[in-house]
């Protein structure tokens, strides 16, 4: 009897410690901050009467004439990924940093130069965009495209210096001008 009223009072603590826990939950714990919002409403933008397969192709096109290298595209799900590696040497950050490391040098009477920071500067950065094209819901004549662009900075000692998405409202904007052009030219057929 004794091994029973354990095991009941065990179910009792755990039932009651799950039951204080949903409890406990904020009301807006999913809620998205207004950067997100804003972010994610320069990331996407709707096209009306295009298919997301004729917006595919368009994204393909815009996206190699970019420099990028299409690594992955799932046609059914509308999804295309694509990168490309590009110099990340900031040339007023090189100089700063040499003349720096120079100083130092001449400080110590050149005992102990190694040039420590030289190999904290920014030397690449591979870059990588990701696109969903999808119909919306409401209206299936109304494909709705979001774009993230993510990008990983390497320094001189191949140590990984800086990962960030981009938020720059202009590259956004640069992408989906190219991208209205060339969903235009795809459904006239040129």
């Amino acid at each position: 009897m004794n091994i029973r009223r354990t095991n009941l009072y065990l179910i009792f603590l755990v039932v009651g410690s799950t039951l204080a826990a949903c409890e406990t939950m904020p009301r807006d714990a999913f809620r998205l901050s207004e950067s997100s919002l804003r972010i994610r409403e320069l990331q996407t933008r709707e096209y009306e009467s295009a298919s997301d397969a004729a917006i595919l192709s368009a994204s393909i096109a815009v996206v190699q004439d970019m420099g990028y290298t299409v690594d992955e595209i799932e046609k059914p799900l509308g999804v295309l990924s694509a990168s490309k590696r590009e110099n990340a040497t900031d040339r007023m950050e090189a100089i700063g940093t040499l003349t720096v490391d120079a100083m130092q040098c001449v400080a110590t009477f050149l005992l102990g130069c190694n040039g420590k920071r030289y190999g904290k500067i920014d030397d690449v950065q591979d870059i990588r965009l990701t696109l969903i094209a999808r119909p919306q819901v409401e209206d299936q004549r109304t494909v709705s495209v979001r774009i993230t662009i993510q990008r990983a900075i390497w320094d001189k000692r191949g140590r990984l210096s800086k990962q960030q998405t981009i938020t720059d409202q202009e590259v956004y904007q640069s992408f989906f001008a190219k991208l209205s052009k060339a969903v235009f030219l795809e459904q006239e057929g040129i």
